[in-house]
């Protein structure tokens, strides 16, 4: 009986949520472009969280979605934009092999203009939450943009972007940087992140994310002026790769460390309760406003 009560009351929020959310389209700045992002309105006395996707993902991947549930219940206002990735009303998600010609400085000011559009909202106050690449993204955001509507940041599997033991190549690198200085346009088969030797880009693109080293995310989490949270599964996969201690490097920086254990990248499955329990948690303390 009270499994099916409990069903019964996640069914009808689930109605409720529905009939709330807005589906925004958004002319960018300068751009030719436009972008769309997922709007739910909640309790305009609680800041508003900007929910951002993975590395080519979009609003609609699973961990995204078990985020802005767990926050809307909790009657928080939701935007869970797409980032554009130079596509023009993107929604899908993309593929390595996929022509990119967007960069890391574009992405930024993208985010701007969806803070700026949550301000016209008449959201003053806002928190950012990103997952995997996500959370570089606007972690560097923060640190580029005076960003005095952010009062407190999440990131979620964060990890850094350029090393060697994640498959930067040196070779690559430097052709990149010659491409650049000799303003060649077309792109080149690169590896980075999950993209191996296929990641199709031009090198304005691809060295615009190159600048996120480990070095780099740890020193830019240091000087944050606001708090925050990083929370990261357990049983990521890419700690094949960074090495474990990568979780003593992010307690030292000063963001609070939240480890759901045995969880992967994604928080998948049973690891995706826990992972709103956690989000919960930060939300209500003291510290995030």
């Amino acid at each position: 009986m009270k499994k099916t009560a409990l069903w019964f009351i996640l069914v009808l929020f689930g109605i409720e949520q529905a009939a709330l959310a807005q589906d925004v389209t958004m002319p960018l700045d300068n751009s030719k472009l436009s972008a769309n992002a997922n709007y739910n309105k909640g309790n305009m006395s609680k800041p508003a969280v900007l929910i951002l996707h993975g590395f080519l993902t979009n609003n609609k991947f699973h961990t995204i979605t078990a985020m802005e549930d767990v926050l809307q219940m909790e009657g928080y206002t939701t935007l869970s934009p797409i980032l554009t990735l130079g596509i023009n009303n993107r929604r899908d998600a993309l593929t390595c092999g996929s022509i990119h010609t967007h960069t890391l400085q574009q992405e930024m000011a993208e985010i701007d203009q969806w803070i700026q559009w949550l301000a016209q909202q008449g959201h003053q106050k806002v928190i950012l939450l990103g997952h995997s690449s996500g959370s570089q993204q606007l972690l560097e955001y923060l640190a580029n943009y005076p960003a005095t509507a952010v009062t407190s940041a999440i990131f979620t599997s964060s990890f850094y972007l350029n090393g060697k033991e994640l498959g930067t190549k040196e070779s690559e690198l430097q052709q990149a940087n010659s491409d650049l200085d000799t303003h060649y346009k077309q792109p080149r088969k690169y590896s980075f992140l999950f993209c191996n030797n296929n990641y199709n880009a031009t090198a304005e693109s691809f060295l615009s994310y190159q600048g996120i080293t480990r070095q780099r995310l740890l020193s830019t989490l240091k000087q944050l002026k606001i708090p925050s949270h990083t929370i990261m599964g357990g049983g990521d996969e890419r700690y094949s790769k960074v090495g474990r201690n990568w979780l003593d490097d992010l307690r030292a920086s000063g963001t609070k460390l939240y480890v759901v254990d045995n969880a992967n990248h994604f928080f998948s499955s049973d690891s995706e309760p826990v992972l709103q329990d956690v989000l919960i948690q930060i939300l209500n303390q003291p510290t995030t406003p």
